[in-house]
């Protein structure tokens, strides 16, 4: 409860009398798996629209529509959760490998990894007896020295790193979130207007979610929104038709 109550007065302080600290605890975790969340219920939503717009244009029951919306809605939500996990775990293991063999070259190749460092901030502008005074305060501390050489020669930082089981959940509802919102329709009304319905819900709530992530990503949030709305009408549209003439190539064919 007092941890609450410090996040409300640190959020509700001014800017100017927050520390660098307490800027990075607000900003950086809800940030952080941002993509993960949005990419999720769009691919949900866009997914599962696109297939029930494909399949009422082949003029199939609702139960089938139902019954093919529900199965992609899990097998993808499984998918997409289990795609984001294996893929943030590959990632933070490389950035282990790589932080490994930085520590052993330190250990084994101490000059060469410290002309490393020299040319890093040689780049940067520095010369001479300032050079000179930089590197050998960077490289005093091994960890410092660590640091500097992972984020600045490789390019990487602990601080980009996911937690893969969380990075995996968040995908997973996200998923299940935005797969409902289309589907949500065909379970509450006919079939007849529940694509409709449908459509005009999932257009919606794509043009708000593009219009919210410009909190983070500070883009316009008329463009952002119009930008997520054309790719699910898009989707839509073409899974509509598509399904359409397939049903009768396949009533000719049969």
């Amino acid at each position: 409860m007092v941890r609450g109550m410090d996040f409300f007065k640190t959020y509700s302080r001014s800017s100017k009398d927050m520390t660098l600290e307490e800027h990075r605890e607000l900003h950086v975790p809800a940030g952080k798996f941002l993509r993960h969340a949005i990419f999720g219920m769009n691919d949900g939503l866009v997914s599962v629209l696109a297939l029930t717009a494909g399949l009422t244009g082949a003029y199939l029951s609702k139960n089938i529509v139902l019954i093919a919306g529900v199965t992609e809605m899990i097998a993808g939500a499984i998918s997409m959760s289990l795609g984001t996990y294996i893929s943030t775990k590959s990632q933070i293991e490389f950035y282990k490998r790589e932080v490994k063999r930085e520590k052993e070259d330190m250990e084994r190749l101490p000059n060469l990894e410290k002309s490393h460092v020299r040319e890093i901030y040689k780049d940067k502008g520095f010369s001479g007896v300032q050079l000179d005074k930089v590197v050998n305060k960077l490289t005093s501390n091994k960890s410092i020295w660590l640091d500097v050489l992972v984020n600045e020669e490789l390019g990487l930082s602990s601080s980009k790193m996911e937690n893969a089981f969380t990075a995996g959940t968040v995908m997973f509802f996200a998923f299940i979130f935005g797969s409902l919102i289309p589907l949500s329709s065909f379970f509450l009304l006919p079939l007849d207007i529940a694509l409709k319905f449908a459509i005009f819900s999932s257009l919606g709530i794509l043009f708000l979610a593009g219009a919210a992530k410009t909190h983070f990503t500070g883009r316009n949030w008329v463009k952002s929104g119009a930008e997520m709305v054309l790719i699910g009408a898009l989707a839509t549209t073409v899974a509509y038709y598509a399904g359409h003439l397939l049903s009768g190539i396949v009533s000719y064919l049969v």
